[in-house]
């Protein structure tokens, strides 16, 4: 049974997505539009002398939504990417252990690990460039929930700053940490998790300025699922000058992560372990570190910022499957491996310009990136755990270099007309050493126009329409010497209303329509990406956010999306569900807290944080569907001055339910026969988890 009147019960309106923009910009905002005077409130009876004001733009499209500090701690979070459940539309899945990338669906796209979905943290990109795993692999398992202030969504390429990957559209976590002192926090848990997290804030700066350290180790809720993992997060604000500042940021992160794998749903039907694997020895080792240095701040009518970053990241991962499908004696385990070094820069400068009114401005950034990667692909031995052969082993440079111009009109009282043009110029160079060092080269490049129309209806109410054109890069192994670098095209419209009693309530509606040149499915027999034809997604997003009192938080986000193919070639068919992609997504956070009394002459308050999701309708391959999800999370604490205990639990109705669900030929037998005959195979998603903290204030 559907649980929507439960959703609807528990969610109230939510926080407007920020109309009234702020006087300096936040952390990371070097990745935002960045006009110098975004329109505040095109309401036909404000005053013209007030609303234009230097700030973070506006939305670009209806389907914008923001979550501050006060929806992402609602209810449980145990990773930056569980804060990816409060954007609407966003579901996360980790089949293969804690400490691999989780797999992401956002607004009809399965993004698979990043491939469909920009994202930055603090001003730098997450994305990796023709990883090994899959294009556009983002591991989010460097950041702790606890340093994020804000992560802003938006949806489709509607911006000319959104570059690769954003074809669903790009996602922004803002960074900052506002308890003053020292935080220290200890947990333990189900399964015999352990958590120590440590942080400190200056008091009187900037929130933007602190420092954080997470340890943190698990046995894991089944075998083969152990894992463990540190990091350390650092960021510093500091004024050089009137209107100019630098903040700097570095992050350092390793982890090592067992994975359990998959098992076919007959196994598990026929009475085994559901939490068992057929091989232990999966799962695999992360680590990144980085440093980004952002320069920013106002003179006159101008605005600008210039973030140099160089990020380093290593990857190995071992997995199987299918089993001795390929192998029926050495088995088909694969160990793959990426290590890479990124080295790059956004900028961008804005200013007043009067076009058509006084309240015009443009914007001109650039940007460059290059990437040089190692990487290999290994089948190895289910016995010795020796590579028996090598499938890739090649060295990979990868440059980007990017140029947009945004301009923001308003030629009339009431309509807001905002867009530009971006130019994308990519080339990539390989050296396979599986052929005595071939080398190859390709380049090429994609524009980008972009347009939206903001039209005040009334004040606090705006009809928004938005198109924008938008691209994900190649695989650049795929590509053959000479070749003019072919890129997936992305053309999005939609049309929507938001509505807003200042920062208390707002309500965002919209439709949209996204098409694409071509598309990728994974297919697990594989282990690879493969292409598929032309594709397109059609749906609906509702986002209703509200912060009526300062106890009291509600947010709710519902996306329906119909994903399917719009051509037929090889194994797809016109009209057919493109797969792993659920049609309807809903999420609601509530969150209530309540001064109850003052001994000893110390505040004594309570906390209740409840998160509610829902997945339906996930299609499989082969015209099948995979069950539906729901989960309730819930979170309850206590706090006396500066103590504070706090009991989580997620998935507190202990309901079973499929973290992933694929339908192939496998073989786990050694030595059998192999059927070729297709198969459901699941991987369990976590069950009830319990972990209980004691926090300290100093």
């Amino acid at each position: 049974m559907c649980p929507l009147p439960l959703l609807g019960a528990v969610a109230a309106p939510a926080r407007a997505d920020t109309t009234s923009a702020p006087t300096t910009p936040p952390a990371n905002a070097s990745h935002a539009a960045t006009e110098v005077a975004p329109i505040d409130s095109i309401d036909d009876d404000s005053d013209e002398d007030a609303i234009y004001v230097h700030g973070a733009p506006l939305p670009r499209s209806a389907g914008h939504s923001e979550r501050t500090r006060r929806v992402l701690s609602a209810a449980p979070s145990r990773t930056a990417s569980d804060l990816l459940l409060t954007v609407p539309g966003t579901f996360v899945t980790q089949h293969s252990g804690e400490g691999k990338a989780h797999q992401i669906f956002f607004r009809g796209f399965d993004a698979l690990h990043g491939q469909d979905l920009e994202l930055w943290v603090g001003g730098a990109p997450v994305n990796e460039v023709s990883h090994i795993h899959g294009q556009g692999y983002a591991d989010l398992h460097f950041l702790m929930p606890e340093v994020v202030q804000r992560v802003r969504a938006r949806p489709g390429p509607f911006s000319p700053d959104q570059g690769d990957f954003a074809v669903a559209g790009s996602i922004d976590f803002d960074l900052g940490f506002e308890e003053p002192g020292f935080t220290l926090k200890g947990s333990v848990g189900s399964f015999g998790a352990r958590r120590a997290f440590i942080a400190y804030h200056p008091e009187g700066m900037s929130h933007e300025t602190f420092g954080a350290f997470e340890s943190y180790s698990s046995d894991g809720f089944g075998v083969g699922r152990a894992a463990e993992r540190s990091t350390a997060v650092g960021q510093l604000v500091q004024p050089l000058s009137r209107g100019v500042e630098l903040r700097l940021l570095t992050t350092s992160y390793s982890g090592r992560f067992g994975s359990a794998g998959v098992l076919r749903l007959a196994d598990v039907e026929a009475g085994a372990d559901r939490f068992g694997s057929y091989d232990t020895a999966q799962g695999g080792h992360s680590a990144r570190h980085q440093l980004l240095a952002e320069l920013r701040g106002a003179s006159g009518e101008h605005r600008f910022h210039f973030t140099p970053y160089l990020t380093l990241r290593q990857l190995t991962l071992r997995h199987n499957f299918t089993g001795f499908l390929q192998d029926p004696v050495g088995g088909d385990a694969t160990q793959q491996q990426n290590g890479s070094t990124t080295l790059g820069f956004r900028a961008a400068v804005s200013r007043a310009l009067e076009i058509v009114s006084p309240h015009d401005s443009v914007s001109v950034g650039l940007a460059g990136r290059g990437d040089f990667i190692e990487q290999s692909d290994r089948r190895l031995s289910v016995v010795t755990r020796e590579v028996s052969a090598t499938q890739v082993d090649a060295t990979v440079s990868a440059a980007a270099l990017s140029g947009w111009v945004d301009l923001s009109l308003r030629p009339v009282r009431r309509l807001a007309v905002r867009g530009g043009a971006r130019i994308d110029a990519l080339s990539y160079g390989v050296t396979d050493h599986l052929r005595q060092g071939q080398v190859s080269s390709a380049q090429g490049a994609h524009v980008g126009p972009k347009l939206s129309l903001d039209f005040a209806i009334a004040p606090g109410a705006r009809a928004l329409a938005s198109y924008g054109e938008g691209f994900r890069s190649p695989q650049a192994r795929s590509l053959g010497d000479g070749e003019r670098t072919p890129f997936t095209r992305v053309r999005s419209y939609e049309l929507g209303l938001r509505l807003a009693e200042g920062r208390r309530v707002s309500l965002g509606l919209a439709g949209f329509h996204t098409a694409l040149s071509d598309d990728v499915v994974f297919v697990e027999a594989l282990a690879k990406n493969v292409a598929t034809p032309a594709t397109r997604r059609v749906g609906g997003v509702l986002d209703f956010v509200a912060e009526p009192t300062p106890g009291f938080t509600s947010a709710l986000g519902a996306t329906y999306t119909r994903a399917s193919f719009t051509e037929t070639s090889g194994d797809y068919l016109a009209g057919a569900r493109v797969p792993f992609v659920p049609e309807l997504t809903v999420r609601s956070d509530l969150a209530a807290t309540r001064q109850l009394a003052q001994p000893f002459g110390r505040p004594l308050s309570a906390g209740l944080g409840v998160g509610l999701t829902y997945l339906y309708r996930r299609p499989i391959p082969y015209g099948e569907l995979g069950d539906d999800v729901f989960l309730m999370d819930v979170k309850a604490s206590a706090r006396l001055a500066g103590v504070e205990l706090s009991l989580e639990a997620m998935n507190l109705l202990d309901l079973p339910w499929n973290d992933g669900e694929f339908v192939y030929a496998s073989s786990f037998e050694r030595g059998g026969t192999p059927s070729l005959v297709p198969a459901r195979h699941v991987s369990a998603g976590a069950p009830r988890t319990l972990m209980a903290t004691l926090s300290l204030t100093i």
